[in-house]
């Protein structure tokens, strides 16, 4: 279904658009009013793309949802529109289609650690463990520092049983953001699991203590 684009994107590619046209007036004769001011379907669609995708990873998932619906019915092989497109499905509520489309673009190149990287967090935020655990493992060999990445492997892991695998996972997050207290309570839990009752005990403690301090 075609999105609506908004307006200030609509009005940024006029911008862009009459800035050229000004450069262009400046060294040859116009021709005509109406040839002047045309604006291509192609750079219609490239301008939408790359503001779509700029959208998306500033966490604008509604309008990077708007004008990459727009360029995928133009063109539905552009990788990087399907993954980033996927996203802003799911992150806005679509997650069957979503993740539908994500699975489309990690078909078509399953070496590509963005897209198992995408596919394997929507897996994890929809609840669907072993399918994101081996998605979000080849992800971490190409991103070992992501955070989102380290806690979703680490929780995917715990939920499966795997906690003496998870725990490392979780480790490894909060060498990132050693106050998440999100992370601190699941390696709790983990650890208690395990039957490391004074590690367990320190992290619960650690996690209440964060807690207060912000509620302070």
């Amino acid at each position: 279904m075609s999105q609506k684009i908004s307006f200030p994107d609509a009005a940024g590619l006029y911008l862009e658009i009459g800035s050229a046209v000004l450069t262009r007036c400046a060294t040859r004769l116009v021709s005509g009013f109406q040839s002047m001011f045309f604006i291509s379907e192609e750079t219609k669609l490239g301008y939408f793309r790359d503001h779509g995708i700029a959208h998306t990873k500033a966490g604008r998932y509604l309008r990077g949802l708007q004008l990459l619906e727009h360029v995928f019915e133009q063109r539905p092989d552009d990788l990087e529109v399907m993954l980033h497109l996927g996203l802003c499905r799911v992150r806005l509520g679509r997650k069957e289609d979503g993740i539908a489309l994500l699975e489309a673009a990690y078909a078509r190149d399953t070496a590509n650690a963005n897209s198992a990287k995408l596919l394997g967090l929507a897996y994890a935020q929809a609840g669907e463990h072993e399918r994101a655990l081996p998605m979000l493992k080849q992800a971490v060999a190409v991103y070992p520092d992501n955070f989102s990445l380290l806690y979703r492997l680490g929780a995917a892991l715990d939920h499966l049983g795997n906690q003496a695998e998870a725990v490392p996972y979780f480790e490894r997050a909060l060498e990132q953001r050693p106050k998440a207290i999100k992370v601190i309570r699941a390696m709790a839990y983990a650890l208690e699991q395990l039957g490391d009752r004074d590690r367990a005990l320190a992290c619960f403690k650690r996690a209440d203590e964060l807690e207060d301090n912000e509620a302070a």
